[in-house]
């Protein structure tokens, strides 16, 4: 028991510094555009593949220091669609299932089968969500015994037939 203990602690302590480290790299991000219409990046994982004409990347210039990446889709209607579907936060996901997890206790996020690190910065197409549980970790054999106070939260999104993943530097 102590070691399965000591495991799920150093997972956690990971899950702290790992989050510490992507929000330092989230401040040199490149801006998106699609279509000429700025966009979050959380909306990439969810556009096909086939729906892009072409891609450019610029590292650096004046109006964008951290660099840009401009979209251009074949459909030129597909932006306002995009923009159509609402980004959902897990606290957005949440509220509209009308789930609540207890905000004295500690919870673990699992994203698509992952764990997650970064609840803060993570959004979804309301469309593309499938599934959201809220689970007692006592519920839960890895869980039960080590940290049975515990929430285990696992949302289940759709993604895109061919994933595109557009990342900064």
């Amino acid at each position: 028991m102590l070691n399965l203990k000591y495991y799920i602690v150093t997972i956690m302590l990971f899950a702290v510094c790992t989050v510490n480290a992507q929000t330092k790299k989230a401040d040199s991000q490149p801006d998106y555009y699609v279509n000429s219409t700025k966009l979050n990046r959380a909306y990439f994982p969810y556009i096909k593949s086939d729906y892009i004409q072409e891609i450019h990347v610029i590292k650096n210039d004046a109006d964008h220091p951290n660099g840009v990446i401009y979209v251009t889709l074949k459909d030129e209607e597909m932006v306002g669609k995009i923009l159509s579907d609402k980004l959902m936060s897990i606290k957005d996901i949440l509220l509209k299932k009308g789930l609540k997890i207890n905000k004295n206790k500690p919870a673990i996020y699992v994203w698509d089968s992952k764990l997650l690190t970064d609840t803060a910065n993570v959004r979804v197409p309301e469309s593309f969500l499938v599934s959201v549980e809220v689970t007692p970790a006592a519920n839960m054999p890895y869980f039960k015994t080590a940290m049975p106070n515990t929430s285990v939260v696992t949302v289940l999104t759709r993604r895109a037939d061919a994933e595109v993943s557009v990342r900064g530097r």
